[in-house]
């Protein structure tokens, strides 16, 4: 029959096209997403398959193009025909579905390690970032410091003016230290008015120069709620992060930074000390 001819080709190139597609998109997906390994093990067994559904419909489509007449004769062949346009199609289907999933996963985890006021890493995703940027900094051979910064009486502002107030404040703070400091730095809110500082590169005492620039940048750029009389200080302890790295080296660094901030709260505020 007239029609036989093109409507075989026409099934047999959508499914090639949809395989070679599904193989393509299936291809990128793993090289940019790491999936668990049951998703590994089905992309591993979808490869071959989409390819050699590919390979099976060009051989049969050049069968039919060369013989001018197609293989099936019966429905259910011709049923089997246009399943075979499923196969690819669902794999497609399957990744895409799969893509929707890490793309949450990935937001999830970001919420999960962002502090919903001010926009920057907590606790968690500040150990999450400064982890590597050590290592990197070890890598080179260069020092770390680490920052504990906390607004100076901030419990006056929430009093005083209301916890919106507090919060415009806390939010100014973070967006002028966010972009005071350099790119390879890791800024986070630990909680409440304090705000704490990874410094590759920096000794205690090169921390302390960058840290009072951000003190006068905050005290500059950051609008108190009482006017103009007033302005937003805080009070930073600095230490040097200890040799090897991980949490535990972190964690240490921080503490001790945080002894110095309350030696520089307890020497009158508005001020930086190194432990």
């Amino acid at each position: 029959m007239d029609w036989e001819i093109p409507l075989h080709v026409a099934l047999r190139s959508v499914t090639a096209i949809l395989a070679i597609i599904a193989f393509g998109y299936g291809v990128a997906r793993a090289v940019s997403v790491r999936g668990d390994g049951w998703r590994r093990g089905l992309r591993a067994l979808g490869a071959p398959l989409l390819l050699g559904v590919v390979v099976l419909s060009v051989l049969d489509l050049a069968t039919v193009l060369t013989q001018l007449e197609v293989p099936e004769d019966t429905v259910l062949e011709w049923i089997w025909t246009a399943l075979d346009v499923l196969v690819p199609a669902f794999l497609l289907l399957q990744m895409e579905t799969w893509r929707r999933y890490d793309r949450l996963q990935a937001e999830l985890a970001m919420l999960s390690e962002t502090d919903p006021l001010t926009g920057l890493p907590n606790r968690r995703g500040f150990l999450a970032r400064a982890e590597p940027a050590v290592a990197a900094a070890r890598r080179d051979g260069r020092a770390c410091a680490v920052a504990m910064l906390d607004l100076d009486r901030f419990k006056a502002i929430n009093d005083g003016f209301g916890h919106p107030a507090g919060d415009a404040v806390l939010r100014g703070a973070a967006l002028t230290i966010a972009q005071a400091v350099r790119a390879s730095d890791v800024t986070a809110r630990l909680g409440g008015e304090e705000f704490a500082l990874l410094l590759p590169g920096d000794d205690p005492a090169g921390a302390a120069r960058l840290v009072e620039r951000l003190r006068a940048a905050v005290a500059a750029g950051v609008a108190h709620p009482a006017g103009a009389g007033q302005r937003v200080t805080f009070s930073a302890g600095i230490a040097a992060l200890g040799p090897g790295g991980g949490e535990a080296a972190l964690e240490a660094a921080l503490s001790a930074a945080d002894q110095a901030l309350y030696a520089a709260k307890a020497a009158g505020r508005d001020r930086v000390m190194i432990g």
